[in-house]
C-alpha cells in the first residue's frame, strides 16, 4: 500500500519552541527529553511501546527504542513525542543516523522518525521551521543535546508534528526499526 507523504509543516522558531516546551512539561516526561538519561524520567511507569533495532541499518545494529510519551496539544494538532534510544553497542550511535531521507531539513538529525495514520493513508514528518530547521531535538542551538549515544546508555529525544486533533492512534517509523504500531496518542 502506499501511503502519501505530507511535506512537514513550516512554523517560526519562536512558535516550534514554544509549542515543544509547553508540550513537553508535564508530570509524566522530563522538561529536557534530549538530556542523556540512563533511567526512566519521574513519573513514567513504563513505556507506551518499544522495539528493537531490525538490522536494516549497518549504523544502528543493537539498539532498542522505547515511546515514552506521544502527547498531543488539547487547543490544537501540535503532537509531540519522546523516543528513548538505547544503544546496546559497543560503539556511538550518532543522532544522524535518525535523520529523515525525503526531506531536507537544514540539520536532519532525529528528523526521521515519521508517524503514520493508517486510518487516513498519511505519513506525518516533523514539523519544519521557516529557516528549514526540524521542530526536534538534536542540533546545537538547541542545547544541551547529546548528539550520540554511547555504549550501554539511553537519550530521549523528541520531535513534533501537526496532526489531526482527532487521531487516536499512530504507526510510530524509527529509522532503523521495524515500525511500532497502534500507539495512542495522549
Amino acid at each position: 500500500m502506499h501511503i502519501p507523504v505530507v511535506r512537514p509543516l513550516t512554523l517560526s522558531l519562536t512558535l516550534s519552541l514554544l509549542m515543544a516546551t509547553s508540550l513537553l512539561v508535564s508530570p509524566t516526561a522530563s522538561a529536557n527529553p534530549s538530556t542523556p538519561s540512563t533511567s526512566p524520567s519521574p513519573g513514567v511507569s513504563s513505556p507506551l511501546a518499544s522495539a528493537t533495532s531490525n538490522g536494516e541499518s549497518d549504523d544502528i545494529s543493537s539498539a532498542s527504542a522505547e515511546i515514552i510519551e506521544l502527547k498531543q496539544s488539547k487547543s490544537s494538532g501540535f503532537t509531540t513525542i519522546t523516543v528513548r534510544i538505547t544503544n546496546t553497542t559497543d560503539e556511538d550511535m550518532h543522532d544522524h543516523w535518525f535523520s529523515n531521507p525525503t526531506y531536507i531539513y537544514r540539520e536532519p538529525v532525529f528528523s526521521g522518525v515519521t508517524l503514520l495514520d493508517e486510518n487516513q493513508n498519511v505519513r506525518h514528518n516533523p514539523v519544519m521551521d521557516e529557516q528549514d530547521y526540524c521542530s526536534c531535538s538534536g542540533y546545537s542551538p538547541r542545547s544541551p543535546y547529546a548528539p550520540f549515544v554511547r555504549p550501554g546508555e539511553s537519550v530521549d529525544y523528541w520531535a513534533m508534528y501537526y496532526i489531526p486533533e482527532n487521531t487516536k492512534s499512530v504507526d510510530v517509523k524509527i529509522p532503523g526499526f521495524d515500525p511500532i504500531e497502534d500507539v495512542p496518542v495522549g
